[in-house]
C-alpha cells in the first residue's frame, strides 16, 4: 500500500533527479575553422563558374558555416552585405583533402540549389 509519505518521497526523488539531469553542464562544440595554407580563391556560390568574391590570404582563418558534398566550404567574410541572410551571406572556397579540417563533418551540409534559393530570397 502506497502511503502519502511514500508517494511524497518518490515524488521528491524524481524531482531531484530531473533537476540534476536538467542542470548537468554541457560543453558547447568548438567552431570548425579552416586556415588557408596558400592563397585561396573565394566565390560567390559553391561553383567554379560563379563570380569571384576575392582571395583568402595565406594564414587567414575563417569559421566553416556550411559545406557541400563536393568539397565547398561556406564562411562569413565579415563584410557588410546589405540584405543578404542565411546561405546568401556565405562566400565559398573549395578545400582539398590536405587543407580541410576533420571537424567539417559537424558542419551543416547544403546544396548549391539551397544557396541559390537563399540568394533569390535576399533579393
Amino acid at each position: 500500500m502506497i502511503t502519502w509519505r511514500t508517494s511524497r518521497f518518490v515524488l521528491g526523488v524524481l524531482t531531484a533527479s530531473l533537476i540534476v539531469i536538467g542542470c548537468t553542464p554541457t560543453t558547447p562544440a568548438a567552431p570548425c575553422t579552416f586556415t588557408a595554407n596558400t592563397a585561396v580563391t573565394a566565390y560567390r556560390l559553391p561553383d567554379m563558374g560563379s563570380d569571384i568574391f576575392g582571395t583568402i590570404s595565406v594564414g587567414d582563418t575563417h569559421e566553416a558555416l556550411a559545406r557541400t558534398a563536393d568539397g565547398w566550404v561556406g564562411f562569413d567574410p565579415g563584410v557588410a552585405q546589405a540584405a543578404n541572410v542565411g546561405l546568401a551571406r556565405h562566400r565559398w572556397v573549395l578545400l582539398n583533402a590536405t587543407t580541410a579540417p576533420s571537424c567539417l563533418t559537424t558542419v551543416e551540409l547544403v546544396t548549391l540549389a539551397e544557396v541559390e534559393a537563399d540568394l533569390a530570397a535576399s533579393g
